[in-house]
Formats: structure tokens, sequence, C-alpha cells
């Protein structure tokens, strides 16, 4: 069974396979229930891999921080974003550069995929995030508009749980969320990347009720910032 925890903003731990993954790790985002990775780490004695979708500062979050506090964490990013945070964080043997494409084997049984996102990155190209274990695909779009080839996330990965973001702005707003959701064809969607700040406000209640209309049969589980859910 896996555990998703939102933390607000883009951030999750996803717990997977006997693994933990914490995503887009801007844990002291205005939402989260963390000021600190001190207060994050008395929850949490460890993490396996520390993914980043892109290089914007909402997303990398704590990232270096993060790597330096877990010293068995390994990052999980496309090639330059990885290595460049690994660098910073004194962790270069503990880098998985990657690419969009294939399948990234992380231990037995459990892996990722990096998926296209329509976005800008700092540093490489942003990516969305498909983590796979237990027979489960997990997607985590990241920060994307959304995009005629999410069908083929569908087709290859299937995944259980889409993780999308609905604020607009720099993402998807409610209408093309709820478009992804008919082209991802999920179980379950969270909605994700919404009033941290008012310009990327959004009524998640508005995005549920679309879904139900537009796509039935797709739950929209819409958690409070430290809430979670087990699928």
């Amino acid at each position: 069974m896996a555990l998703i925890r939102w933390l607000g903003h883009a951030a999750f731990v996803v717990e997977v396979g006997g693994y933990r993954f914490l995503v887009d790790p801007w844990i002291t985002n205005p939402l989260s229930p963390y000021r600190s990775v001190e207060s994050f780490a008395r929850d949490y004695q460890e993490i396996d891999f520390i993914v980043v979708t892109h290089g914007h500062g909402d997303h990398v979050g704590e990232a270096e921080e993060l790597l330096k506090r877990y010293k068995r964490a390994r990052i999980v990013a496309v090639y330059e974003l990885a290595e460049e945070i690994a660098r910073k964080a004194g962790a270069v043997d503990r880098s998985v550069p990657a690419n969009i494409g294939g399948y990234i084997r992380l231990g037995p049984e459990i892996g990722a995929v990096l998926t296209p996102a329509l976005h800008s990155s700092s540093t490489g190209s942003p990516t969305g995030v498909v983590i796979l274990g237990e027979g489960k695909s997990l997607y985590h779009a990241g920060d994307t508009g959304v995009f005629g080839d999410m069908r083929l996330i569908h087709e290859l990965y299937k995944p259980v749980v889409a993780m999308l973001p609905i604020g607009g702005h720099f993402t998807m707003g409610v209408e093309e969320a709820v478009k992804a959701v008919e082209l991802l064809r999920p179980s379950i969607a969270i909605p994700m990347h919404y009033n941290t700040f008012d310009v990327i406000s959004a009524d998640p209640n508005r995005f549920a009720a679309l879904v139900r209309e537009r796509v039935p049969g797709v739950d929209v589980r819409i958690l409070k910032p430290g809430e979670s859910i087990r699928v």
C-alpha cells in the first residue's frame, strides 16, 4: 500500500515499496506544516530519494539542505539539475542524474520515469515523474501546461494517482487540469500548486466538480497541507 502526503504547494512525501520519496521538497512553503528541515526531520528519520522536477526555487526548495541532512538519500532529477544539487550538497556520489525517457532503476522493484512537462527551468529541462513500485504507478506532473501526450503517460504507465497543478498563471489552471484528468484517467486525482500565492489562487472544489461531471469514476482527493491518503 502506498502513502501519499501533501505538504502544500508541489511538495509530497510518497511511501511505496518500502521506500520513501520526497518530491519537489519546498518543505517550508507558506502552506506547509513545517518551518524548517529540522522540524521535518523529527517526523522523518530517513528519506531514500529526493526528486526534483525542475530548477525553480519553489520546487528545488530545501533539496540541498535535505541531501546534507539525510546521508543515505539520493537526488533524482534531470541530469544537469541532479548534478548541480549534489555538487552543492557535497554528495556527488548520491546523484541519480537521468533524463526524460525510460525506466530508472532505483532499487529492487522500485523505479521512476521522468516525463515531459511544458514549463521552463533554470537548470536542465522541466519534467514530471512517475514513481513505480508495488505494481502501482504514481504520477507527479511537476509544473506543466496540459499536453496531448499525457495520453501516452496513461497508455504506458496507467497511473493510479495523478498529482496535478491547478493554480494557473505558471501551470495548468482548473480547466486545463480537468482535461489532463481526461487524458490520464487515473483512479485518483490530487490537486496541487494552488493558493500558495494570490497569483495562483484556484478553487479545488470547482476542479473536483468538473472532474465528476466530465470524467466520472475519477476520485478527486482535496488534501489539506499535512494530510495523507493510502492507495
